[in-house]
């Protein structure tokens, strides 16, 4: 793995020699992050500068540096931080009303075309990035206005657990935004196979809801209702989900639609939340990005708590330092395939 600084027009500047630890993050649904700490010798302290691209030969994606830090103690270090390139959708806002109606894919499309990357004011426009997808499966039917680009896309992306990465194209410095739905791999995970070193399972229903009361336009009596429900008596959970914001002469005859999928979106986040984050074994019997990676549909098992989750890797971090490699994944989004709780339940 070598590791490669570019200039912020996506020149490349050098490579980094040597460094104390690395850590990258990448994400499914999310922007991905990472932090590197070096010696603050005088070639470092040139290419650790704000707005460079760090690049990790064996990965797709690029790291854009957003914070520094020198600091002096035993020794001089400098420490960056800073997202993967999907940041530059967090440099917009949605600058006005945009009516989305269709696949995910073309709505993602008509977002970003439209304010990143040929926007009618031209002083929006970043250089440099396309946008594809596949037809992903995924009908959307609302209104946005005004709000973050990158936390719009990334929020229905996560709502209909799809996956974003920006591509790097280290010969051109070309980004190439796209959306893409994790596979199934064929990978088990569990202590008792020896390839995980540590886990941790979490369950929680604190914010869940299971029913939702949507409110359109209109006011008291007038109001335009929906309603989602998937429950009844002590399993039901109900909550308010404001939808005035969506006009109905925007969506006519599929204005019910649209706040059908708005209170579906709120569901979505208040759903039961499980998840197990873990460390794995490097001499396990699983090879990371060979049987198993980011975004795709595992199994984790713990015989001793009685659970099974058929999850999706939603996070790996790959920490580097003069010890070797660890990974830390996070697999979320699951469905048990086993009820029993854990002890007490």
């Amino acid at each position: 793995m070598e590791l490669y600084v570019y200039g912020n027009t996506r020149q490349l500047n050098g490579v980094m020699e040597s460094f104390e630890y690395l850590r990258w993050t990448r994400r499914y649904s999310q922007c991905g992050a990472f932090e590197l700490k070096a010696i603050a010798t005088p070639e470092n302290i040139s290419l650790l500068t704000l707005d460079n691209l760090l690049w990790k030969s064996d990965d797709e994606e690029v790291g854009i540096i957003e914070h520094l830090e020198m600091s002096q103690a035993d020794k001089e270090t400098i420490t960056v931080s800073g997202r993967f390139a999907t940041s530059f959708l967090a440099r917009r806002i949605i600058w006005g009303r945009e009516t989305l109606s269709g696949d995910l894919s073309a709505c993602a499309l008509q977002l970003i075309n439209n304010h990143l990357i040929a926007p009618s004011d031209t002083n929006r426009q970043i250089t440099g990035i396309a946008f594809t997808s596949p037809i992903l499966g995924v009908t959307v039917n609302t209104q946005v206005s005004y709000k973050n680009l990158m936390d719009t896309i990334t929020g229905l992306c996560d709502a209909s657990d799809q996956g974003i990465k920006t591509v790097f194209d280290s010969a051109t410095g070309a980004l190439l935004i796209t959306l893409f739905i994790g596979g199934v791999s064929q990978a088990v995970f569990s202590r008792e196979y020896e390839n995980l070193t540590s886990q941790i399972y979490t369950q929680s229903a604190m914010d869940y809801a299971n029913t939702a009361l949507i409110g359109g336009e209109g006011e008291g009596a007038s109001r335009i209702l929906a309603s989602i429900a998937n429950s009844a008596g002590e399993a039901r959970r109900e909550v308010f989900v404001d939808a005035k914001d969506l006009r109905q002469e925007d969506f006519g005859a599929g204005y019910p639609a649209a706040l059908l999928f708005r209170g579906l979106n709120r569901l979505s986040e208040l759903s039961m939340a499980h998840s197990f984050d873990a460390e794995i074994n490097p001499h396990g019997n699983l090879r990371y990005k060979v049987d198993f990676d980011l975004g795709q549909v595992v199994t984790v098992l713990s015989k001793k708590w009685g659970v099974t989750l058929a999850a999706r890797i939603t996070e790996v971090e790959e920490s580097y330092d003069a010890s070797g490699q660890t990974l830390n994944i996070v697999f979320g989004k699951g469905a048990l395939s086993l009820l029993q709780k854990l002890k007490g339940g």
